[in-house]
Formats: structure tokens, sequence, C-alpha cells
């Protein structure tokens, strides 16, 4: 029975979200109507800015947004891609293992390695800083999509290249900090991961200066609005490391059970073990990314 499990989880490339009772209680007793604002009131700008302020404290233990004094909603993450890829028109490059929606709609990457130093294998490519070309933008997730693991990507050395930061899998692991590489352009972030709100599309993006296409829309009070409620009524029910408290010690047992192990992110488990290496996400790193959600219940 234990192969068939593992089989079947062999099968998954993606991330499947667990979803939360109490997260579901919530929605329930939300209301459309509780936002029913009157575009250009100045209402939804006053909602927006109370969710930012709370955003930031919200993720405050985990990363400092002080120098990002620009905030404005998206739909998830992956609308936060769009909307760079829009207006990107530098060459870009990205870890290898990172996550492939940007290069899907947009231009093709250069690819610079895997994660850097802990999750090299013995075979690995060397520091970070010498194969990073200092000129071309970043695509660069913490936790990384190519195992939910932190990472410091200046263990080596600073980090001269602009960085896109996506912050999507914060809120689905422990408290850790994320040291922002000081050429940071954009931060994104996602309510989806740790919640279980795929479907909700909730998101932010900060910035230093005002965003190409997303600050004529925040001008105009263009986003929606049932989702900044949604986001402010996450926060004040949950802590940022919620989940990850919540669910930790059950990941452990089933990776225990599987011969795996824990990730940062509660649902997901890694492996070096050669059954998995088609989950492996690394070129230089034979580390598989198994994503363990499908088993939650088994343990509740």
């Amino acid at each position: 029975m234990q192969l068939e499990i593992k089989q079947q989880l062999r099968k998954n490339a993606h991330i499947d979200v667990p979803c939360h009772t109490d997260v579901l209680d919530i929605l329930k007793r939300q209301l459309v109507s509780d936002t029913y604002f009157k575009r250009g009131s100045g209402e939804a700008t006053k909602e927006f800015e109370s969710v930012e302020a709370q955003h930031r404290e919200w993720v405050k233990d985990i990363i400092d947004l002080a120098d990002f004094k620009f905030c404005y909603f998206t739909y998830g993450a992956t609308d936060a891609i769009h909307h760079w890829q829009l207006t990107e028109k530098r060459p870009w490059q990205k870890l290898e293992g990172e996550y492939e929606y940007a290069e899907t709609i947009g231009t093709k990457p250069t690819v610079c390695c895997d994660v850097p130093e802990q999750y090299m294998n013995e075979q690995g490519r060397s520091a970070l800083g010498r194969i990073v070309d200092p000129n071309k933008p970043m695509f660069l997730s913490i936790p990384s999509a190519a195992d939910g693991n932190y990472f410091n990507v200046e263990l080596k050395r600073q980090l001269e290249c602009p960085v896109i930061l996506d912050c999507t899998y914060v809120s689905s692991t422990d408290k850790q900090r994320i040291n922002v590489p000081k050429n940071t352009e954009q931060v994104f972030f996602s309510f989806s991961k740790g919640f279980g709100l795929v479907g909700e599309r909730l998101g932010l993006v900060y910035t230093k200066e005002p965003h190409a296409t997303l600050h004529l829309l925040k001008e105009f009070e263009n986003w929606n609005y049932t989702g900044v409620k949604t986001m402010q009524l996450i926060m004040k029910n949950f802590a940022v490391d919620e989940m990850w408290n919540r669910h930790r010690d059950k990941q452990v047992q089933i990776c225990k059970d599987y011969n795996l192990t824990a990730s940062d992110c509660f649902y997901i488990a890694t492996s070096r073990d050669k059954f998995w290496t088609r989950r492996r996400r690394m070129r230089w790193n034979d580390t598989a990314r198994i994503c363990i959600t499908s088993l939650f219940d088994d343990y509740l």
C-alpha cells in the first residue's frame, strides 16, 4: 500500500494546498456587500491602506518592507508575474528549479545555477556570485519553489543584480528571516498557499518606485475590494506562521513514515532517493520536491 501511495505522489509535479475548515468558516461569514464601495469615493483606498499596514506588521518578523514604499493588490502572485513580464524589457535570469510561469508567458531567462550552498550536492556548482550576471534582473523565490526551503542568497557575496523577489510560500512556514538583496525591485506575496485560497486569487506587490502598470490601476481604485477584505480577515484571525505551527508535527510524522525529509514549507517534503528522480527540479542538485498534501487527511 505504501508503495502505491508513493507512486501516486511521484506522479504529481505540482503543489496542491490543504484547505482548512476555520478558513472556510471565515469565508462563509464574509459578505460581498461589506465592500460595496463606489469607485472614487476613497472608501476602497482607505480599506486597502489599512490592509497594507496590517500586512507589513504581519510579516515583519520574516521580512522588512520599509524600503518598499508602494503596495498594490494583485490576483495572486501569478498576476504579479503578469504585470512584471508585461513591463520587463531587460533580459532576465533565474535559479534552476524556480517557478516556471514567467518564462511561459514572457522571454526565456538565463539559468544561473541551483539554489546556492546548502542545497548543492557534492558535484554542485560553486558560489552563486560567480555565475550571476550583475546586469540582468533575477527572479528569485524565498522560500524556494525548488524545495520549499529558506536560504540566504547572499551567503558568499552580495548580490549586485536587480531582483524580483517572490515570497509566495511565506505563511506556509515558520518565522525565518529573509535577507532582502539590496537591489530588490519588487516583492510578491500570495495568500493562496498557506490558507488554501487558490481560487480567491489574493496577492500583494511591494515596490520601491511606482509600478508601471499597477500604479495607474491603484489611482482609479481598480482592484478586488472583496479580496482585500478577505486578506484583512485572514490576517486578523491567523498569525503568519499559524498553519505551519498547526501542521508541522503531522508533516514530520508523514516524512518519518515515508522516509522523506520535511521542508520548511509544511506541505512539502524532499528526498535524494532515486525513486523520486522525476520530481527533481534542479540540474545540479539531486533533491526532489514532493507535495504531501494528499496524505494530510490520513494523519488528522
